[in-house]
């Protein structure tokens, strides 16, 4: 049972995801010091597992509002699917599954019980939803 958690390095909030089916919760967006989730519980991999392999999420962009005039600028989007592969390594106490979500695509990589990687990108927010 590997713990589920989410980074965002794009330019709006994730409203929801899932892998394989387990909820990811909200995340967002990523700053230099946090991916911007939490995590949640579980998806389940069998021991030995080998990579690569795939796993499903599925996910949804939350609305991009004005911060002054709370005006949307671009609506919620729609649920989307994606097959993601994950290449490796997996650590000999794998804990949890990270799901990295970049502007143009989808990463995931799976982490010990030393706890989840820090951010990959570095990135700065005008405000909480901003970028």
């Amino acid at each position: 049972m590997l713990g589920v958690t989410g980074y965002n390095y794009t330019d709006r909030a994730v409203a929801d995801f899932a892998v394989n089916g387990a909820g990811g919760s909200d995340i967002v967006l990523s700053t230099p010091t946090s991916g911007g989730g939490k995590i949640t519980c579980c998806v389940v991999m069998r021991r030995g597992t080998k990579t690569p392999f795939w796993i499903e999420v599925e996910y949804k962009m939350d609305a991009l509002v004005s911060y002054s005039t709370r005006e949307e600028i671009v609506p919620a989007g729609p649920h989307i699917k994606a097959r993601v592969k994950v290449d490796g390594p997996i650590p000999p106490d794998p804990a949890y599954v990270e799901i990295h979500f970049y502007q143009d695509h989808i990463e995931a990589a799976i982490s010990g019980e030393d706890g989840p990687s820090a951010p990959r990108l570095k990135l700065e927010r005008r405000l909480p939803f901003i970028r």
